[in-house]
Order: structure tokens, then C-alpha cells, then sequence
């Protein structure tokens, strides 16, 4: 994997590994899938006349939208921060998983998209934020410089 040097908006020019590509291809198809399948989920596949789906496409689906545009453009820190989202839309799927007495297939479908949105945008921003150097310092590393600095002041 090479390293680059990162400036504002790199991450669109930066050479990228090609499994790093294919980690960012499965958190865009888990992602945008979500964004596609959980309205129709909640308005279409829902067997009773729920008044309170509108409700729930509020609380779960529309912050999803707020990274759409990050994660197409490919920004490593969209997808990093966008696994809080998918975080919240897991409550979603789990509690449905769990109190829905009928066919959960479609519950599985909307669980099996937030695994590989999950999986994907969580490798993908670690493996491109390396390849950017934008990775987080070792402790190590932290622990020896500021031993360095104290001790450069102390003589």
C-alpha cells in the first residue's frame, strides 16, 4: 500500500489500492442500497397500514442521506463517520428482527445491507486514511516524542 501526502481534498487524486476500491464499492452498494431499499421497506413492504411509517423514515432513513454526497465523492472521513448512522438504522433493523411476528426476510435484507455498508465504509476509511496518511499516531510513537521534547528542555 502507498503512502501520499494528503492535502484538503487529495482523497479524489490519491492513488488507491485495489482492495481498498473494492472496500469502498461493497460500503456503496450496502449504502446506497439502504438509501434505496429502507423506503420501501417502511411505505411499500409493510403489511399493515402504519400511520407512524412516515415517523420512522424520519428517525432512520433521512440522516442517511447527510452522507450520500461524502461517499460518492469517496471521502475516507464521510465514511467513517457515516457507520454512526448506520449504527442508529441497526436499532432499526434489530428491534424489527426481534418484535416482528411475520416474514422477516425483508428485515434480513435491511440487515444484510447494513453489514456490508458497515463492513466496507469501516475498512475503507482505515485502509484510505493509510494510504493518505491520515492514520492516528502509535502511542508509541506519542510517548517517545514527548519524552524528546521534555527531556531536549530539561538540559
Amino acid at each position: 500500500m502507498q503512502k501520499h501526502q494528503a492535502t484538503s481534498a487529495d482523497y479524489k487524486t490519491a492513488p488507491m489500492a485495489k482492495f481498498v476500491k473494492k472496500l469502498q464499492v461493497t460500503g456503496l452498494i450496502g449504502y446506497l442500497g439502504l438509501v434505496v431499499y429502507m423506503p420501501i421497506l417502511i411505505l411499500a413492504l409493510n403489511p399493515t397500514d402504519n400511520s407512524l411509517g412516515y415517523i420512522t423514515l424520519t428517525l432512520f432513513w433521512f440522516p442517511l442521506l447527510f452522507a450520500v454526497k461524502g461517499l460518492v465523492q469517496g471521502n475516507p472521513y464521510t465514511y467513517a463517520w457515516s457507520n454512526f448512522v448506520i449504527m442508529w438504522c441497526y436499532l432499526h433493523g434489530l428491534t424489527a428482527i426481534w418484535t416482528f411476528e411475520g416474514n422477516k426476510l425483508f428485515i434480513v435484507i435491511e440487515l444484510v445491507l447494513l453489514t456490508l455498508a458497515f463492513i466496507g465504509n469501516t475498512y475503507f476509511a482505515r485502509y484510505r486514511g493509510r494510504e493518505m496518511g491520515l492514520a492516528l499516531p502509535k502511542i508509541k510513537e506519542l510517548k517517545e516524542q514527548e519524552k524528546a521534547q521534555f527531556e531536549g528542555k530539561a538540559k
